[in-house]
């Protein structure tokens, strides 16, 4: 059974819009370029968004993220470069012309519409016949979990349950795409884990290409098959969220996916088995396949990574001999108890360290010096800036 959205949805079993080509490559943005006036929006993005994936555009206010999902819809028209959706060009394609559809920030439902007619009204825009619309708003009702709530209305509805009633609006037009421009943003923290859980279900189930903004990198993290990194209208990288935790490729993507530490540090020695570093007077060992910029010479300067996870804290006066060399001395500065770990801000020779310690049981919360085990992965070297 073909797992789309109009399988789903419809009861006929005709070819849709949704099944055209059997192509992988379902969006593709080759050279896409966006200015308004003097600012550069988005500058040379090259993209290919597989059919059926979820993808996040993911970056900082004002990198180009939400500009790039309104040219994919059509509500912004691209300076220059091509946009293909299944293979076609949709140069020239008006907004209500391209099957797609989004989710906005605000879900703007209308007030004085139950649940039902909301979700139907883009229907009734496109004169759907009345003996269809029903039974398709009724299909997705059903499939969201919304059907107990259809007579309801949106002041009725808890932030979760109204962003379902957006989300079915969009899915009951059948698009071929659907586009999500920060959806969760006005929900509390708790509510978001629970409600991308669910939206990552339905996406899942539908099998429909999702390409979802976000600025959240924990949500872009477990939502996504595959993430754009974007900065100042530039695509930093694109790649799964593993390989953008762990393998980022430059600074600013370890810096903004997930929490780091940036260490300035002189190499020392090279060998083929491993770098030698010296950090102010003290001075660690790691293996060459810990470190993943290429090191080209002996005495540069470079900036190590470290993430708060790999890094293993004890008391100074219980580090061993053995742990000298891949270890660093220092002071906590301040801890954070966050219940399932603490967090410490550790001084290294003037700079800072932030070390997660998810086994506080163990040890208590630790002050003073402090030996500082530096995992053999997770662990990165990056040109100073």
């Amino acid at each position: 059974m073909e797992n789309s959205v109009n399988t789903l949805i419809r009861e006929e079993t005709q070819p849709t819009s949704a099944s055209v080509g059997d192509g992988k490559d379902h969006v593709v943005l080759r050279n896409l370029y966006k200015s308004f006036g003097d600012v550069v929006a988005v500058n040379d993005l090259n993209l290919t968004i597989d059919r059926g994936s979820f993808t996040c555009l993911l970056g900082p206010s004002g990198c180009g993220k939400t500009t790039t999902l309104r040219m994919i819809s059509g509500f912004v028209e691209p300076s220059s470069g091509e946009l293909l959706i299944s293979g076609r060009s949709q140069r020239g394609v008006p907004p209500h012309r391209r099957n797609t559809s989004i989710v906005f920030q605000e879900y703007a439902l209308f007030p004085h519409m139950t649940v039902r007619q909301n979700v139907g009204y883009g229907l009734k825009v496109h004169k759907t016949p009345k003996e269809e619309m029903n039974r398709r708003v009724d299909r997705i009702l059903e499939f969201i979990g919304l059907t107990a709530m259809a007579e309801r209305f949106p002041t009725s509805l808890s932030g979760g349950q109204q962003q379902r009633v957006a989300l079915a609006r969009s899915l009951v037009m059948e698009p071929e795409v659907l586009l999500m421009d920060e959806p969760l943003s006005n929900l509390d923290a708790k509510l978001r884990v629970r409600v991308r859980t669910e939206l990552k279900d339905i996406q899942r189930r539908l099998g429909i290409t999702t390409i979802y903004v976000t600025h959240d990198q924990e949500e872009a993290l477990a939502m996504s098959d595959k993430i754009a990194v974007m900065n100042d209208g530039v695509l930093q990288q694109y790649g799964t969220p593993w390989e953008l935790y762990f393998t980022p490729e430059n600074r600013f993507v370890a810096d903004f996916i997930g929490a780091n530490a940036f260490v300035t540090v002189s190499i020392q020695q090279l060998t083929d088995a491993g770098v030698k570093l010296s950090i102010g007077a003290q001075s660690i060992e790691l293996p060459r396949k810990a470190v993943a910029m290429d090191v080209e010479q002996q005495g540069a300067e470079a900036v190590l990574s470290l993430r708060p996870e790999s890094i293993r804290i004890q008391a100074a006066d219980t580090a061993t001999a053995a742990d000298e060399l891949r270890a660093l001395r220092g002071s906590v500065r301040m801890h954070q108890f966050l219940g399932a770990y603490i967090r410490y801000w550790v001084d290294v020779e003037g700079q800072e360290v932030i070390v997660d310690d998810h086994n506080p049981r163990a040890r208590g919360i630790l002050e003073g010096d402090v030996a500082l085990q530096l995992g053999e992965t997770e662990t990165q070297l990056f040109p100073p800036e």
